[in-house]
């Protein structure tokens, strides 16, 4: 009767849809909204595993147990690998175009170039942040940024939203740290 009674537990609990997450519009010139999404169970997983997150972009979850170096734009890196970036404490400048959109990443260069260096990290770590293609944003958002828990989505690049995101959301996150991830996904430093 006990083990009856956990399995129609478990089977519940599989069923519930994950709290929704809290959506704040910023009033700013590219309709940006702020999506607070309550954290899930968050493990490493192998590489090439299959993962469905609950939230797009992905604010938490399961994901690689590897990252990438900060201060850098990808032409594409795996979202697996970019949400362990925020589980350090950092944010991930998303953008997504159906063609070469080159003005759309150089513009996010700039947002990042203008940061204050992190006060919590060393030198060579001037900021917790990297650049990133992601085909798998919604249509109706060109533009992310992604800290742990917590995504801001845009129709257009606006500096000055994403500065202060990136000041209110840097460094806050369960694994803080300014440890640097491998460069064995390339990128291109942004100094």
């Amino acid at each position: 009767m006990i083990r009856a009674s956990l399995t129609f537990a478990i089977l519940i609990a599989a069923c519930v849809s994950p709290p929704a997450p809290n959506v704040e519009q910023r009033g700013d010139a590219c309709g940006g909204t702020v999506a607070e999404v309550p954290i899930v169970d968050s493990p490493h997983v192998p590489s090439g595993t299959k993962i469905v997150w609950t939230s797009n972009p992905p604010t938490s979850g399961p994901h690689d147990s590897l990252w990438a170096k900060w201060d850098r734009s990808y032409a594409a890196l795996a979202r697996e690998h970019w949400l362990h970036d925020a589980e350090h404490g950092g944010v991930v400048f998303l953008y997504r175009c159906d063609v070469a959109c080159p003005e759309i990443e150089a513009a996010l260069i700039e947002v990042v170039r203008a940061l204050p260096d992190d006060p919590h990290c060393a030198m060579p770590v001037h900021h917790r942040a990297l650049i990133t293609a992601d085909p798998l944003l919604p249509e109706d958002g060109m533009v992310a940024a992604v800290a742990w828990g917590v995504a801001y989505t845009a129709s257009c690049v606006d500096a000055d939203s994403l500065h202060a995101f990136y000041l209110e959301r840097v460094g806050r996150a369960g694994e803080n740290t300014c440890a640097d991830g491998i460069s064995a996904f390339g990128g291109t430093p942004l100094y």
